[in-house]
């Protein structure tokens, strides 16, 4: 976990102000009673830095912002599953199956 006043450092170009906004948005979860004691787990900070890159460095609209936020999440969704997918498959005995599975992979890329 890593406290605010760690990440108002290391981010220079954010504030409390924009972070409590995020938060209460729903944009990034915070850990703690108040903002003063907040701390945010490591994909939360890494959620930050997309939130800062979104607002600060490609001067995203705010209401595009839930969009693009919901977008993501569903690739990542989607990458964990294929993972998963690929770990049964992986651990599977059947070898034309992981043939087949590759081949039809291989074509979709």
């Amino acid at each position: 976990m890593i406290r605010i006043d760690m990440l108002l450092i290391r981010f220079t170009s954010l504030d409390r102000s924009q972070i409590a906004d995020w938060v209460a948005r729903g944009w990034v979860r915070a850990e703690g009673s108040g903002p003063a004691d907040w701390a945010f787990a490591e994909i939360d900070v890494a959620r930050l830095q997309l939130l800062r890159e979104l607002s600060v460095d490609l001067a995203l609209d705010e209401d595009a912002i839930p969009v693009v936020l919901s977008l993501l999440d569903q690739v990542y969704s989607l990458r964990r599953a294929l993972r998963t997918a690929m770990d049964v498959v992986a651990e599977s005995a059947d070898n034309q199956l992981r043939a087949r599975i590759a081949a039809a992979l291989s074509r979709e890329m």
